[in-house]
């Protein structure tokens, strides 16, 4: 979650310069602007969910025949599901404070159930 709230704050950076430079000249459309953002954040999500998950899986001793599915879960979805919503409140937030504030509020609802 806190890489969430900081890639939300570079995001902010980054449209930014898209409202003053690329809007007006109409170069790059903002589906462009947020398909790269997500494309950019897929490889580090994988490479570092899978980190996260060598270490923990087996320390905690959960079993083999299910590491498949839970990697694929834990691995690759949520990690794909909470930067697409951190990228989603980020476009909606007027800046990086608030887009933090509404993120951890809706992702707290997210672990409670």
């Amino acid at each position: 979650m806190p890489l969430s709230q900081q890639m939300q704050a570079i995001f902010i950076d980054i449209r930014s310069v898209y409202e003053v430079r690329e809007r007006q000249s109409r170069m790059y459309k903002w589906t462009a602007l947020l398909t790269s953002q997500i494309f950019v954040e897929i490889p580090w999500n994988i490479l570092c969910s899978s980190i996260f998950f060598v270490c923990w899986y087996w320390t905690v001793g959960f079993p083999s025949d299910r590491a498949g599915y839970a990697y694929l879960m834990y691995g690759v979805v949520f990690p794909l599901y909470y930067t697409t919503a951190a990228l989603a409140i980020a476009s909606m937030a007027p800046t990086a404070f608030i887009a933090s504030l509404l993120f951890t509020t809706l992702f707290s609802f997210v672990v409670i159930l």
